[in-house]
């Protein structure tokens, strides 16, 4: 009768380690009470979205479109009149005191000298002052203000671009930290089951060994696989939670904030257009985008220096007005033009635009560069995604001839016709099968996810 029930005990034990191999592949095969079954789940479509939203540094960087916009803005003010006031008020130290000679302005027929005789200026000391005031209207300037605006506005397009950059990083990342958040999630899934699995046997074989059915050898290796197995599952389950933290991070949200990741199936493969994924990617990259706006941004810096040689011509009212005076004039109103220009500068003008030229020529070549390593970094990742689906296939085999091995000795250790330490051997080499499965099946994650990010997505 207990030869019975410890028989029967076995073929539960056997049908348990079928299911420790689906779990961790699957990663169903919770146990209850595990914080990744209690806790809520989250798709990677909405942490992606949540983190283009909330992560921190996107938010920051958001903040230089805005700079470069009002940096825009204030650049198209210098088109209209620019106004100016100065008010100098004070009082003389010392006494203004001279005289005009007679005659010092002159002698006039029927008026005679002016003045007729010395004359004594001695004003009082007061308080007086001096009002300027202008209304420069440009007009020349007009060409170098619009160069300005449009290089600024170019600064607004490389702040949006260095924006989507960040965004296409930041939803990498989490893409990355996803994944290995469902790896970690699915062996911390295998390792619970392993250990109620050893458990269950490390009783049983203390059992038998009462029953002198087996050595004490095997007992003490059971429950040593057992010691390992836990530490393995608390190893496992911290770097869970480091994991947990740094996706957390990426979200900009909470550290503490628990969740669950949905394990997602491997998409099926597809065929893919090397030629038509390279089209794509110099058209998506911000990187290349943003080498084009350099190069655009170094030639409207050719055309500003180059504008140098433009005399700065404005419309010009000017008002002037002496306060408290009693020999000046009170107001005096200036129209006119003003014009400022340096014919000769000993050759800095064309200096300034050869070196500037020297920029669009590097310019060029970066630009050049950039769409030739995105060709590279495409090629690259198209090749990385053929060869981890090709050793996906490879592991999966493995997985299933170890898998199929156990099953055959557990048969035949219910029937004693194989040792415990042989089931064991095998329980660790199926162990080690699926490790190396479930990393094949992040590299294949890895892998789609580089080549994703390789054409401009995230």
């Amino acid at each position: 009768m207990a030869q019975h029930s410890i028989k029967v005990l076995i073929g539960r034990l056997a049908t348990t380690l079928v299911v420790v191999c689906l779990a961790g592949t699957r990663g169903v095969a919770q146990q209850p009470g595990s914080e990744t079954e209690t806790a809520p789940p989250l798709r990677l479509e909405d942490a992606v979205a949540i983190a283009l939203k909330a992560n921190r540094q996107i938010q920051a960087r958001a903040l230089d479109i805005r700079k470069a916009s009002e940096e825009t803005a204030a650049a198209k003010t210098s088109r209209f009149p620019q106004f100016s006031v100065s008010l100098t008020e004070g009082r003389a130290l010392t006494p203004i005191d001279f005289i005009i000679p007679r005659g010092a302005l002159g002698v006039y027929p029927g008026v005679g000298p002016l003045p007729a005789q010395d004359s004594d200026i001695n004003p009082p000391q007061r308080f007086s002052g001096l009002i300027q005031g202008s209304v420069t209207q440009p007009l020349s300037q007009l060409y170098k203000i619009g160069l300005s605006v449009r290089e600024s506005q170019l600064g607004e397009d490389l702040a949006r671009e260095s924006l989507h950059q960040l965004q296409d990083e930041t939803a990498y990342q989490v893409t990355q930290a996803y994944g290995q958040l469902a790896v970690t999630q699915a062996e911390i899934s295998s390792a619970e089951v392993a250990v109620k699995y050893l458990t269950a046997l490390a009783a049983l074989s203390d059992r038998r060994l009462v029953e002198q059915a087996v050595l004490r050898s095997d007992t003490l290796t059971v429950k040593a696989k057992l010691s390992q197995q836990q530490y393995q599952l608390q190893v496992l389950r911290d770097a869970f939670d480091t994991q947990r933290e740094t996706l957390n991070r990426l979200l900009g949200r909470d550290l503490q904030i628990a969740f669950a990741v949905e394990v997602q199936p491997l998409a099926p493969g597809e065929d893919v257009d090397l030629e038509a994924a390279q089209r794509r990617a110099i058209e998506q990259r911000p990187e290349v985008r943003s080498a084009r706006l350099q190069k655009h941004k170094a030639e409207l810096d050719v055309r500003r220096q180059r504008a140098e040689y433009i005399p700065d011509v404005s419309a010009q009212v000017y008002y002037l007005s002496f306060v408290n005076s009693s020999f000046l004039p009170s107001n005096i109103v200036q129209v006119g033009v003003a014009v400022q220009w340096q014919p000769f500068d000993w050759g800095q003008k064309h200096h300034r635009v050869q070196a500037l030229e020297s920029g669009v020529a590097q310019a060029s070549l970066t630009d050049l560069d950039v769409e030739a390593q995105v060709m590279v970094d495409v090629r690259n990742t198209y090749r990385k995604l053929r060869a981890a689906s090709a050793f996906l296939d490879v592991q999966r085999a493995v997985r299933d001839v170890e898998r199929e091995r156990l099953r055959v000795l557990m048969n035949r250790y219910v029937q004693q016709s194989t040792v415990l330490s042989d089931v064991l051997q095998q329980q660790s080499a199926l162990s080690t099968a699926d490790t190396q499965y479930r990393q094949a099946v992040a590299n294949v994650w890895i892998a789609a996810s580089d080549f994703h990010r390789a054409l401009g997505g995230a």
